[in-house]
């Protein structure tokens, strides 16, 4: 039985082809991959004024994977971090109120 309590991994998309080229992505570019149901296929034109030639095609392929070991941990520590520091922020604003108001006991 899961413990709703504890952290869980989860999913996150990982990008596994990218294509970006002056023609549009062709069976060919990705043939070679092993593709799953889930696969998420982008493919479209890009406007961009920065780039050479005023634009470009731009296709990527993307899939939800478990995050491994270390982003798990990476992530868990991050959120502890983030706590930590808004239960420090919340307790200075407390300070604060508390100095403006007075304390009425």
């Amino acid at each position: 039985m899961l413990d709703k309590k504890l952290p869980q991994k989860i999913k996150k998309e990982k990008q596994i082809f990218h294509h970006g080229k002056d023609r549009q992505m062709t069976w060919g570019d990705i043939k070679h991959l092993k593709l799953e149901d889930d696969d998420v296929i982008h493919s479209g034109w890009v406007d961009d004024d920065n780039y050479e030639y005023q634009g470009y095609w731009h296709g990527e392929i993307t899939r939800m994977v478990e995050e491994t070991d270390e982003q798990f941990e990476k992530r868990i520590a991050s959120n502890e971090l983030n706590s930590k520091w808004a239960k420090e922020r919340r307790y200075e604003s407390y300070l604060k109120l508390k100095k403006e108001f007075g304390d009425n006991e």
